[in-house]
């Protein structure tokens, strides 16, 4: 059984379409980053604070 000659055209293709998927994944990721940190999410203006009595306590041995 004889082996497939690469040529070094064939390899130098494949690295660089490796190289363009990487490039493009990352510039995706930081254009989700960036429109994620522009998004306002509403933010609640009075502080919730809830008191917990000692009989709703469970206490674990």
């Amino acid at each position: 059984m004889q082996r497939r000659l690469q040529f070094k055209t064939t390899r130098g293709i494949l690295r660089g379409k490796f190289i363009i998927k990487i490039v493009l994944f990352g510039l995706i990721f930081f254009l989700a980053i960036f429109f994620l940190d522009k998004l306002e999410m509403p933010v609640p203006n009075k502080l919730i604070k809830q008191e917990i009595s000692n009989d709703k306590l469970i206490t674990l041995k």
